[in-house]
């Protein structure tokens, strides 16, 4: 079972089809973030949760801060775009407004080759919808930088212990490159069966 978080955004259907197309009759839970409590959560016991894309900054999500700091520990998580932001702000770290807005741009991006980047080239194209970035100078602590722009911007974020990743730009978009690639990464990690016929 996955818990997707669903923060109000169309892309969150896009990443649904994407764990559709590699998974085995995966069942998925769609949640609104303002469902989302420790004891829902507890109840369904999923393998896996995914928060989505969304509008607003991170900080107008108070019931899903709450929740987050509650459960981070017992399930992995992805966090989309809102959810990276999300992700940052609820564990110390500061989201601030980005240089200019960037809605449907496509930037290269450089990662470390681990985890959801795992058998991926060193970088690739990906498309970016948002106006607001991670403070490169205030990374949440336990979390450190796996993706960046050529400037410096963080373009994802993974905890060094905990089962926890997230980017900020939208893998699940059509201008994005190996954006099944890295759900599928995030899914087997999350030791979620995928179809025999997908290969990384």
């Amino acid at each position: 079972m996955i818990i997707m978080i669903d923060n109000h955004d169309s892309f969150t259907y896009n990443i649904i089809e994407y764990i559709n197309i590699l998974t085995k009759n995966e069942q998925i839970k769609i949640l609104k973030s303002e469902e989302v409590t420790s004891d829902v959560v507890h109840a369904i016991n999923p393998d896996a949760m995914i928060i989505s894309p969304g509008p607003g900054h991170p900080d107008d999500y108070v019931q899903l801060k709450a929740f987050l700091q509650s459960i981070y520990t017992d399930v992995p998580i992805l966090g989309v775009c809102l959810g990276f932001q999300l992700l940052i702000s609820t564990f110390g770290g500061k989201v601030v407004k980005g240089p200019r807005p960037v809605h449907g741009h496509t930037a290269t991006i450089k990662h470390d080759g681990k985890g959801i980047f795992e058998g991926l080239p060193e970088s690739f194209e990906v498309a970016r919808y948002h106006s607001l970035i991670a403070d490169k100078h205030h990374i949440p602590e336990g979390f450190k930088v796996s993706a960046w722009l050529e400037e410096g911007i963080p373009m994802a974020i993974r905890h060094q212990h905990l089962p926890i990743e997230a980017v900020q730009y939208h893998p699940e978009a059509i201008l994005s490159e190996y954006g099944l690639e890295q759900i599928a990464n995030f899914l087997v990690k999350a030791g979620v069966e995928i179809e025999d016929t997908y290969t990384i």
